[in-house]
């Protein structure tokens, strides 16, 4: 809890980041040096270490043995939980929660009301954007954007530069790769596995344990069920429906609305077209 003795000691208007003035006073780290500016109503553990350029919002609250790194600043009612690290030049959102043990690395920005689990990283740079959630222990390398409302399942792995869309989900334990691209809407299995700059447009399904190759394409509302595979550079058309342990090859086509049944294996390089073609 912040001292009585730390708010008395030299407090002064202060406006925000959030253009709200409020009482402030400068911090004191458990080593006695001076820490950041903090809003005399945010409640901080004393075991909590703020950098002297750090700036912690009214209403704030930071849990033991957090700390706060140089040039970050914590807005309106966020919350950081114990052990906790946030890097260097991050932002933290209004109404935001940041898990025990979680950890934010360098430039990251973590939006209005988003959710990061006990034990998740997100790398720097990368964006997570307003209301969306990622779960404990997941991991967001750098640079990648998960959009508004988006929710990351728990031990999840989503690398460098991915990008999920607004309302998508994903599940426990999938994997999404490099520079891979997740649809608005769009629904990723328990651990799926999405290649390397694939692309899953808008409301696409894609079961638990499925595996999509690196760059692929799947359209709009297609739906891979569970298990199945999608091999390197195969396309697969809007409204498209592949069955639970189908096997697609490499560079194969499957045109919009076409239907692939459970099991089947459909040859590299193949061109299934549509059932109504």
């Amino acid at each position: 809890m912040t001292t009585t003795r730390q708010i008395a000691m030299q407090t002064f208007d202060h406006t925000f980041e959030d253009a709200v003035s409020a009482p402030a006073y400068h911090w004191t780290n458990p080593d006695g040096s001076e820490g950041g500016i903090v809003a005399a109503s945010a409640i901080v553990d004393p075991t909590a270490i703020i950098n002297p350029y750090a700036e912690v919002s009214p209403g704030v609250r930071i849990d033991s043995y957090a700390h706060i790194g140089e040039g970050s600043r914590l807005r309106l009612n966020a919350r950081i939980g114990s052990c906790a690290r946030i890097g260097e030049n991050v932002s933290i959102g209004e109404d935001a929660r940041i898990g025990k043990d979680a950890s934010i690395d360098r430039y990251a920005s973590i939006g209005y009301r988003a959710r990061i689990g006990e034990g998740a990283h997100i790398d720097s740079e990368a964006i997570i954007a307003p209301r969306a959630s990622v779960g404990y222990y997941a991991s967001i390398g750098e640079d990648a954007f998960i959009n508004d409302g988006a929710d990351i399942g728990c031990c999840v792995s989503i690398d460098k530069s991915a990008r999920i869309g607004e309302g998508a989900s994903v599940g426990d334990g999938a994997r999404i790769d490099e520079g891979a691209r997740i649809g608005y809407y769009t629904r990723i299995g328990d651990r799926a596995i999405i290649g390397k700059n694939a692309r899953i447009d808008d409301s696409a399904r894609i079961g638990e344990g499925a595996n999509i190759g690196s760059g692929v394409k799947i359209g709009y509302y297609a739906s891979i069920s569970y298990y199945a595979r999608i091999g390197e550079g195969a396309s697969i058309g809007d409204d498209a429906s592949i069955d639970r342990y189908a096997r697609i090859g490499d560079l194969a086509r499957i045109g919009d609305d076409a239907s692939i049944e459970p099991g089947a294996c459909i040859d590299e390089g193949a061109s299934i077209v549509s059932d109504f073609g």
